[in-house]
């Protein structure tokens, strides 16, 4: 009797399962989506970079937008050189990919230096700070350079200088224009610190884009 009773529900349990339909799988596809833990400072400026990705995620390709990459969920990275960089990130499932890039997303910062001690930086990349005591736009030159002075007399010492061809730009960021705009004013500037005369030990900084000078005090 024992024996019929198994059998009969053996039986039973396989019509049931043959019977029992699939219960269908939900893969949702990814969107990507990030936030980091600051978005400017100084560098080497040290970033956090935090994963909000939604739907099935197998695999995560960052790119930090210096050239280096990883594929953790949740990376840090440090940004060596000043400049302003753009953030990618790439999620991938079974169900497709989504990208999220945010433009200009990361600001790394050069550590300001008094204008004093721009002569011990020469040939590198440095924020260079001080109140621009003389201006000149020497129209009748050659190359029609704008003159930015941090010291009275002007010969020996730090200055900044934009040509005549990067002008209308600075005229535009800078009105009326960029020797009265400057002229009194604590900036900040940015950008290759050169030796001129080649051999004399001058620093100055060529300023090419407005991006490289910003106004922080009277």
């Amino acid at each position: 009797m024992r024996r019929y009773f198994y059998a009969l529900l053996a039986m039973l349990l396989l019509v049931v399962g043959c019977s029992a339909k699939p219960v269908p799988v939900t893969v949702l596809p990814p969107i990507a989506d990030f936030k980091v833990n600051s978005v400017q400072g100084f560098a080497p400026l040290n970033v956090s970079f935090t994963d909000l990705s939604q739907g099935d995620i197998t695999h995560h390709q960052w790119d930090f937008g210096d050239g280096h990459f990883s594929s953790e969920r949740a990376p840090g990275h440090t940004y060596a050189s000043p400049r302003v960089y753009t953030v990618s990130l790439a999620v991938m499932g079974p169900s497709g990919s989504d990208v999220e890039t945010k433009a200009d997303y990361i600001e790394a910062k050069c550590q300001a230096i008094s204008w004093e001690e721009a002569d011990n930086y020469i040939g590198q990349t440095k924020t260079v700070e001080g109140v621009v005591v003389g201006t000149y736009y020497a129209q009748q030159l050659k190359g029609q350079p704008t003159f930015l002075n941090f010291h009275k007399p002007y010969k020996d010492c730090f200055k900044c200088v934009i040509w005549g061809t990067d002008r209308d730009e600075f005229l535009k960021a800078f009105p009326p224009n960029p020797e009265t705009r400057f002229l009194n004013k604590r900036v900040r500037v940015t950008g290759p610190i050169k030796e001129y005369p080649r051999g004399s030990g001058v620093p100055e900084i060529i300023l090419k884009e407005p991006s490289q000078v910003e106004v922080v005090g009277e």
